[in-house]
Formats: C-alpha cells, structure tokens, sequence
C-alpha cells in the first residue's frame, strides 16, 4: 500500500511517502509561510522526486493537530 502523509501540526510542514510499511521520502519545510501556501508545491516535489502520481496513492493520512489521538 502506498500512503501520502501530510503533518501540519506545527510551523514546520512535512509530507512523505512510504510504501509497505517502508518510508521512500520525507521533505520538511519551514520557509515563514502558510501551509496553505506550502503544501502543494512540496507534495509536488515529493511526488515528482520519487516518480509517482496522485493516482498511484492508496491512502492519505493526516495529523489533527498538536495533540494525540487515539482511534478505536
């Protein structure tokens, strides 16, 4: 399975990349801007770098905040 994460939980913004329990790629960016300005080129890059498609993503996960979540 490959899953696309996106951690915005703090001012540092950080995407990666894993396939089968294995990380491919991460990138990590704290360039004083919005997420919502960041986010999209650095998926972009990460996508770009490790050849993939947004087609080719199983699964997209994503943190809630600076907090633990526990899902039953």
């Amino acid at each position: 399975m490959r899953i696309l994460s996106i951690s915005t939980s703090s001012n540092i913004a950080s995407v990666s990349a894993s396939e089968d329990d294995k990380c491919i790629l991460e990138l990590n960016i704290n360039n004083n801007k919005t997420h919502s300005e960041t986010l999209i080129p650095l998926i972009n890059s990460l996508l770009n770098e490790i050849k993939f498609n947004l087609s080719d993503i199983n699964l997209i996960a994503c943190d809630v905040g600076p907090r633990i979540i526990h899902w039953n």
